[in-house]
């Protein structure tokens, strides 16, 4: 006898349904929404009635949305037609799923007819608390801003030991900070927080007042600049050495060029620098974005200008 084949999964990570798991059968096709008549309900007033659609093709489970209100995330991006496959996160209002390829006899013996009408356990009295690694901070925020919800969300780089904080009014963010960077801009701050790889985050009911800046940015060009940012760095790195997190930079003495040699930029940097008293103060507290400080920097160490 041939062995089944494998079962595509939705695992729920996060959202009221978190830890449950909805087998999608790959003959049949599965509707998720609000309404008790879907197969997959989800109880969630981010999610329309009929929200969205899995169907088995070709040997794959494909989801498409029924022109939901606040739309279908896969990986973060609206779809309204994607082929799913394996380590895929679909969002659906509030609700995070990762795709999962299970064997048949770790699903449950239930029969089909009772496997796609089951509904998830109802976990709202849990804290939406998670792992960066497996949900990126980016994909939170999407979520959050489709659930409208108001609050601070706390996160930890494990690896760096560094405690920020998102803080929401709505699902929109308008103040960021990281504990111990008094001097840092709360979007620099938010920039830098969603490029952050590991870690945990937690969301709590206590959001800042009165901060003394606000953040007036739309989610969009948020994550389309803190990716550009991660883009540009990783891509600096490559061809150049970069001061890691907290690393000294020292000017060199003696300098092997004149300092009048230097570009004006190239000598306010170094000014700051002295007068900052390092380099993480100065791109820190400077309203420049990092991209083209760290630019700045690497020309000035390819002069023997710096070192680190």
């Amino acid at each position: 006898m041939a062995p089944a084949a494998p079962v595509y999964v939705l695992h729920f990570v996060r959202g009221k349904y978190q830890g449950q798991e909805f087998a999608l059968e790959a003959n049949k096709a599965v509707i998720a929404g609000r309404s008790t008549e879907a197969d997959l309900v989800l109880s969630d007033d981010a999610v329309s009635r009929k929200h969205a659609r899995f169907h088995g093709a070709r040997g794959r489970v494909w989801i498409r949305d029924l022109g939901s209100r606040n739309g279908t995330l896969v990986n973060g991006e609206r779809v309204l037609h994607h082929c799913l496959r394996e380590g895929d996160r679909v969002a659906i209002g509030s609700s995070l799923a990762r795709v999962e390829l299970k064997d048949a006899g770790e699903v449950g013996t239930r029969r089909a007819g009772e496997q796609r009408r089951r509904r998830p356990n109802d976990a709202a009295g849990r804290s939406m608390t998670g792992s960066i690694e497996d949900i990126p901070l980016m994909d939170v925020l999407q979520w959050l801003a489709t659930s409208r919800k108001t609050g601070c969300l706390k996160v930890r780089d494990v690896g760096r030991g560094r405690v920020g904080a998102l803080h929401l009014r709505e699902g929109r963010v308008y103040y960021a900070d990281i504990v111990g960077n008094r001097l840092l801009h709360p979007e620099k701050a938010l920039l830098r927080m969603l490029n952050w790889d590991r870690g945990m985050f937690e969301l709590e009911n206590t959001p800042i007042e009165n901060p003394p800046i606000e953040i007036n940015l739309s989610l969009e060009h948020m994550l389309m600049e803190a990716a550009r940012q991660q883009d540009e760095l990783a891509n600096l790195a490559k061809k150049s050495s970069l001061p890691s997190y907290g690393q000294s930079v020292t000017i060199a003495r003696p300098c092997p060029v004149r300092w009048k040699t230097l570009s004006q930029t190239e000598l306010d940097l170094v000014q700051d620098i002295i007068e900052a008293g390092g380099w993480w103060e100065v791109i820190d507290s400077s309203t420049v974005d990092d991209i083209t400080l760290t630019k700045q920097l690497i020309a000035l160490k390819q002069k023997g200008v710096v070192t680190y």
